[in-house]
């Protein structure tokens, strides 16, 4: 199996407003793409893992990402040694969902059970460690 990986984010705003005579606009537009080629040094990654999960509120799940128990698409088990990218999307209208906050975990990100982040309902969360720690 091989994996070739692109990460793109874009982001594009135009703030404008009518002075006298004139229109004037403050334009920022950033494009930046992250491309992991197969392997597992830097700038690399040899596993792909993507799911979808329906959690009731107050309801927590652990993802082990590392033992085994996670299956690819083609149902391959999974046991990651680095993370390189990790992006996840609240689908919730209503409910925030709390990233970390584990009494243990390999992932630095959340490495104290102190660390956790509120992902606000409609929310997205990405971040990226191309070299060759991972996150």
């Amino acid at each position: 199996m091989s994996l070739t990986v692109k990460v793109v984010l874009g982001f594009d705003a135009v703030c404008q407003a009518v002075q006298n005579l004139s229109n004037l606009a403050d334009r920022l537009s950033i494009n930046r793409a992250l491309e992991l080629t197969n392997g597992t040094g830097a700038n690399q990654a040899n596993v792909l893992y993507h799911g979808q999960r329906t959690l009731a509120d107050a309801a927590d799940e652990t993802l082990d990402l590392y033992g085994g128990t996670l299956l690819d698409s083609l149902k391959n088990a999974l046991t990651m040694e680095k993370l390189k990218v990790l992006f996840l999307k609240n689908t919730s209208v209503e409910a925030s969902l709390l990233i970390g906050g584990a009494g243990t975990t390999p992932v630095d990100l959340f490495a104290d059970p102190a660390d956790a982040f509120k992902l606000r309902p409609g929310g997205v969360f990405l971040t990226t460690a191309p070299d060759a720690n991972g996150i």
